[in-house]
């Protein structure tokens, strides 16, 4: 892909200095080509803990990882904010490299962007007063979840009452103000909304009545359909970050359990 000026890009985009990468002897790990010779243009999505703006760049666990790489490939990051359909469209169309936010591997989205190579696992929470972590505990409880997860229906087969909610910050009013037992969540997203609180953020163990806890929803960053190169890079060093534990460390870090550093086979959420 032949590399363009940000003017002919129309990005308004944050450019951050990285004197590694500037400098003249500075030899990339990999060798391709970005929208922007110098420069890896991102699509950011503010989701902590996967991804936010953190000082003037991006952060969060996907933005750590992401840094890493630029680095490793004398890069500066130049980015861009976008709600998540906004963030896919600009990968598709050519206008950033990559995009981060923990987004799950679905069909959909491989229709139209690349997915890397799984990066971590969005496992099941369960967020509770009472620091549940079984399906059994949590039968004749008030429980409830965000409505659009994969585990509503299973839920609701299984415990009897359980309910769903417009979205994770409802979910959580409701669990802090003990006007619900228990909340089903993912991992990421539940320890943010209860730092500082009295609510525990446990791991639903395995149980096969609810498919989540035993085949949890894989992570990717999205990438373009016609740069092999770039692609080939991404996933290799997404490996070589799991291989090393970064991942891990990176997940822990974020309050997150590392083993959701462990992936499984690629696959992709019809």
């Amino acid at each position: 892909m032949k590399a363009t000026t940000l003017t002919s890009l129309g990005l308004a985009l944050t450019l951050i200095g990285a004197t590694s990468a500037l400098a003249q002897d500075c030899a990339p790990k990999h060798a391709f080509t970005t929208l922007a010779e110098g420069t890896l243009t991102v699509a950011l999505t503010n989701t902590p803990p996967y991804s936010a703006e953190t000082d003037g760049t991006v952060g969060g666990i996907d933005g750590d990882l992401l840094k890493r790489f630029a680095e490793e490939n004398c890069l500066t990051i130049g980015y861009e904010i976008f709600n998540y359909p906004g963030a896919v469209s600009a990968v598709q169309s050519g206008r950033a490299d990559v995009a981060i936010g923990g987004f799950y591997r679905t069909a959909a989205r491989d229709q139209v962007v690349t997915l890397s190579t799984p990066v971590y696992l969005d496992q099941l929470a369960v967020t509770s007063k009472a620091g549940y972590s079984t399906v059994d505990e949590l039968i004749g409880k008030k429980v409830g979840t965000v409505e659009g997860y994969d585990w509503v229906m299973e839920m609701q087969d299984t415990i009897e009452g359980s309910t769903t909610y417009p979205s994770s910050l409802n979910l959580a009013q409701d669990v802090q103000a003990d006007r619900l037992d228990a909340g089903l969540e993912g991992f990421g997203a539940a320890v943010v909304l209860h730092a500082g609180t009295d609510v525990k953020v446990t791991l639903l163990q395995a149980d096969e009545r609810i498919a989540a806890t035993t085949l949890a929803s894989q992570t990717a960053f999205l990438l373009p359909k016609d740069n092999g190169d770039f692609v080939a890079a991404m996933n290799a060093s997404i490996e070589d970050y799991r291989g090393a534990g970064v991942i891990a460390e990176v997940l822990t870090a974020y309050g997150l359990d590392p083993s959701a550093a462990t992936v499984g086979d690629s696959r992709v959420i019809e």
